[in-house]
C-alpha cells in the first residue's frame, strides 16, 4: 500500500483536532534539530559553473528545513542546472537536427532534465513540493485599473 508523503502543518488543509496539530508541529520541529546548511561558503563538490546557482537559490531555500544532511541533494541541483544551462545553450547554437538527424545533444538536455526535475522537488523548488511545505495564503490581487475605485469597479 503506498503512503502519501506528510505535509507540514502549515501547509495542510484538513481538519484535526488540537492534539493532532501539536503532535504533528513536534514532529517537524526535529527537520529544524540539525545543522542547517552553510551557503556562505561553496562546498568541493559544486563545479565551477554552478557556483552563481548555488548563491542564487541560498536566498530562496534558507528558511526551509535544508540542513547538512542535504548538502549533497543542493549540490546535485545546482551542478544539474548548470549543465542543463551550459548544453541547451550549446543545442541552441548547433540546432536540434544535424544532418537530418537528432542532435545527440537532445538526449542528453531531457536526462539533465529530468534529473533537474527530480532535485528540485526534493528541495522544495517546485510549485507541487512547495506546496506540501507551505499553505498558500491569498495575495492580495494588483489593481489593474488604478480609475476602477472611482467608478465602483464598473
Amino acid at each position: 500500500m503506498l503512503v502519501r508523503p506528510k505535509k507540514l502543518a502549515g501547509a495542510t488543509s484538513g481538519h484535526f483536532t488540537k492534539e493532532q496539530m501539536e503532535e504533528k508541529q513536534k514532529e517537524e520541529e526535529v527537520l529544524y534539530n540539525y545543522d542547517r546548511l552553510n551557503f556562505n561558503e561553496v562546498p568541493n563538490g559544486v563545479v565551477p559553473g554552478a557556483v552563481g546557482e548555488w548563491k542564487r537559490i541560498a536566498n530562496f531555500i534558507k528558511d526551509l528545513p535544508i540542513s547538512e544532511l542535504d548538502q549533497q541533494t543542493v549540490i546535485r541541483y545546482c551542478n544539474y542546472s548548470y549543465l542543463y544551462d551550459d548544453a541547451m545553450q550549446q543545442l541552441v547554437a548547433e540546432g536540434h537536427v544535424i544532418e537530418g538527424k537528432k542532435n545527440p545533444l537532445v538526449d542528453v538536455v531531457n536526462s539533465y532534465s529530468k534529473e533537474l526535475k527530480v532535485t528540485a522537488s526534493e528541495l522544495g523548488l517546485t510549485i507541487n513540493s512547495r506546496l506540501k511545505l507551505v499553505k498558500p495564503t491569498e495575495v492580495e490581487k494588483e489593481k489593474d485599473d488604478p480609475f476602477g475605485d472611482m467608478l465602483g469597479g464598473v
